[in-house]
């Protein structure tokens, strides 16, 4: 890899779909054809995407290729999601980029959506694009913020009850701004 920087993007562009798989193949990579040339990474990885049968049994794609082949028992776990995107908010539609809108238009598609939105500055990132808001209904997805600028999401539950946040607003909102640090 010291010759050229492969991405996942790039991977995607080779047959890969998004998902853990990238990340392996890319680990891979790095470790084991860190001094092949782009062509010959390019096209194991191309015929990994197509074939990953045939990598079953590779100590070094094996990993990967288990991540590629179809498993039924995981197919059964997974949530299908909803045929239609929810509507969002977009601000400034001309200045955004094609792969943020599919991300944002594939996270409305998520049973758990409740609203969502593009800012001006939205760009295509891992999971939601970066600029992209999120709302979801009873539940918490880590993965939903962008890594470009290190980007941090922290939850805390606390064992109290909902209605403290009537009851005390004020304190709540004081205690979050002037705990909470920025920049």
């Amino acid at each position: 890899m010291a010759k050229f920087k492969l991405r996942g993007k790039d991977l995607l562009k080779l047959g890969f779909e998004q998902g853990p798989a990238v990340g392996l193949a890319l680990e891979v990579v790095k470790k084991h054809l860190k001094f092949e040339s782009k062509e010959t990474v390019q096209e194991v990885l191309a015929n990994l995407a197509a074939e990953p049968e045939a990598y079953l049994q590779d100590t070094v794609w094996q990993k990967v290729a288990l991540k590629l082949v179809p498993n039924e028992e995981e197919d059964k776990k997974q949530i299908s999601l909803n045929p239609a995107a929810k509507d969002y908010q977009t601000y400034g539609q001309n200045q955004i980029e094609e792969g943020a809108k599919d991300q944002m238009n594939i996270a409305m598609r998520l049973p758990v959506a409740e609203a969502g939105a593009l800012m001006p500055d939205a760009h295509h990132g891992y999971g939601l694009p970066i600029g992209g808001v999120l709302a979801t209904r009873n539940s918490v997805i880590p993965y939903g913020v962008g890594m470009d600028i290190g980007c941090r999401m922290c939850l805390s539950v606390y064992d109290l009850k909902p209605s403290i946040i009537d009851r005390d607003a004020y304190n709540l909102n004081k205690a979050l701004k002037d705990n909470t640090r920025f920049g």
